[in-house]
């Protein structure tokens, strides 16, 4: 992961929370940029993928190790974990795609977990305004088609290359793949090292270092993403999302839940409706 760092703010969106309920999020870059006096700070994304296409205007990003003026139109690829920040010029045209880190996994062995900075191409333009158009169309597949076009986005961005994940990086990747794999069956620490092959105390370390989370942490991080998308957008009983989640005690369930989003699981659901 490029110049990851535990001391800049973590975020999902920009200035909310943690935990990210949709299959991706998209927005003109003038909506949060705005708010903000067309400044953004540095602050990271433990456990998402951001695609970002400046269209006019002006736009500097700002990394660890130094700024760099960009000029557009620029599509930018900004791996989960990257410490970025902004200052956009006033007025500046754009949109950003939020997009859970799970569904590009299979392209990181392509080279997505690096940053990327490229002139925008018409196709990528439009792949930009096609996610914005069906993000806003409740109708139909929402979510198979924003998870094709996302993904074919990022097929485009790494075209040519190939990169292996190695070090901290491919630990903290094969982690991740393990952590979707059995999150719901209860496992422990121990459990996670022994099938990486590692120590419970080198996996907690990379872990902090890379998502700044414990491994139960992350663990936990994952469970109740999975469960904020389900309140969100199926009809399942709180129950039924506890037992399949691996929690055997729903009232357990529902406390952990209000302690990592601060309402209950129903009051969640109830902001969907």
């Amino acid at each position: 992961m490029d110049n990851t760092t535990k001391r800049s703010p973590a975020f999902a969106l920009y200035g909310e929370g943690r935990i990210f309920p949709d299959v991706l999020h998209c927005e003109d870059i003038n909506a949060r940029a705005h708010r903000h006096g067309w400044k953004i700070a540095r602050h990271r994304h433990p456990d998402l993928h951001q695609f970002f296409v400046v269209q006019t205007g002006g736009v500097t990003l700002r990394l660890a190790d130094g700024d760099r003026v960009l000029t557009p139109p620029v599509v930018l690829s900004v791996p989960a974990g990257l410490e970025h920040g902004f200052v956009f010029a006033d007025g500046t045209v754009g949109y950003v795609v939020t997009v859970p880190r799970d569904l590009l996994s299979e392209l990181e062995t392509f080279g997505l977990h690096h940053l990327r900075v490229q002139p925008a191409t018409p196709r990528m333009a439009a792949m930009f305004d096609a996610i914005a158009s069906r993000h806003a169309d409740q109708g139909g597949a929402r979510d198979l088609a924003l998870q094709a076009l996302v993904v074919a986005l990022g097929c485009d961005l790494v075209a040519g290359t190939m990169t292996a994940n190695d070090g901290e990086g491919g630990l903290f990747a094969q982690f991740e793949d393990v952590l979707r794999a059995h999150a719901t069956e209860g496992w422990m620490v121990a459990e996670y090292a022994a099938a990486l092959r590692t120590s419970a105390t080198q996996l907690n370390r990379v872990v902090r270092a890379q998502a700044d989370l414990s491994v139960m942490g992350a663990v936990q991080a994952h469970l109740l993403g999975l469960a904020a998308r389900r309140l969100a957008y199926t009809r399942q009983p709180v129950t039924a999302i506890a037992y399949e989640l691996g929690f055997y005690d729903p009232a357990y369930f529902a406390r952990v839940f209000r302690k990592g989003l601060g309402v209950s699981p129903r009051a969640y659901r109830q902001q969907f409706s």
